[in-house]
């Protein structure tokens, strides 16, 4: 006989709260409908997970370093592009790989594990339509409290990867975009709602699920005037998640959140979060 394989989806929690301060109003209708079952990921892989993977983001930022402060004593600059693409690698990179072990220690798919099969088409049709009312309002935060910054005498630093969107070519905006746009929505999502924010939710701690999570995502982005537009986005993306019970919904709304600067340049417009 075959060996009795973990219910990954088995069981559900009982519907819980832990969104409706995102949208209050008639937040217990079928609006907010709980349709995200119970993981059961095991802590100690996710403990090894996060210890790859932070090793991993660690070496690559020790050898990108590395490289750039060599090439400066031969009085030459490494490529930003090379940069990016080694610290792009090194965290979203080697966290798709360890995601990809870490369901096979759980003897799971990628589907199944984050229901990849479950009412696709709804999913990324409410993702579409509320990202493009969601994004122009955290843009809005975004530059006011840039601007709200830049008052009290603390003027935000652009973030790297809009700064280097700005200068490069069509060539190097490319590549910036498949790791942008391709990479960094499918590996955050899968990391920070898919596992993060389940394993704890499932713990007992639906709020702390949320806005732990949902601060950590905005503050790895290392951008003072977008810790809190990036926070309340992932608060959003968790929604979409408990929403849909499929997690294409966050990362199809982060890849198109992710994809609105390049539209924007593409029609002459500087701007960026």
């Amino acid at each position: 006989m075959c060996a009795r394989q973990p219910e990954i989806e088995s069981s559900r929690i009982p519907p819980d709260r832990s969104l409706d301060l995102l949208f209050p109003k008639r937040s217990c209708a079928s609006s907010l409908r709980r349709v995200l079952p119970s993981k059961n990921w095991r802590p100690e892989n996710v403990a090894r997970l996060v210890v790859w993977l932070s090793a991993s983001w660690l070496a690559s930022g020790a050898m990108a370093i590395g490289l750039a402060a060599s090439w400066r004593q031969d009085g030459r600059q490494f490529p930003p592009l090379a940069l990016l693409a080694i610290t792009g690698i090194g965290f979203h990179g080697a966290c798709l790989l360890l995601v990809h072990a870490f369901l096979r220690a759980h003897r799971t798919s990628w589907s199944r594990g984050f229901g990849f099969q479950s009412q696709t088409g709804s999913a990324i049709r409410l993702a579409l339509a509320s990202t493009l009312l969601v994004a122009p309002v955290l843009y809005g935060i975004h530059e006011g409290a840039a601007h709200l910054l830049e008052r009290w005498g603390w003027p935000p630093a652009p973030q790297e990867s809009v700064e280097l969107l700005l200068k490069s070519g069509w060539g190097g905006r490319l590549v910036i975009a498949f790791f942008a746009v391709v990479m960094a929505p499918v590996a955050e999502e899968t990391l920070f709602r898919g596992i993060f924010f389940t394993v704890l939710r499932d713990a007992g701690w639906p709020r702390t699920s949320v806005w732990l999570v949902s601060l950590v995502f905005g503050l790895i982005h290392g951008n003072a005037a977008a810790l809190l537009p990036l926070s309340l986005f992932g608060g959003f993306l968790a929604w979409l998640y408990v929403r849909t019970g499929n997690l294409l919904a966050p990362i199809t709304a982060h890849l198109v959140f992710n994809l609105l600067p390049f539209v924007l340049l593409a029609l002459g417009v500087d701007f960026g979060i």
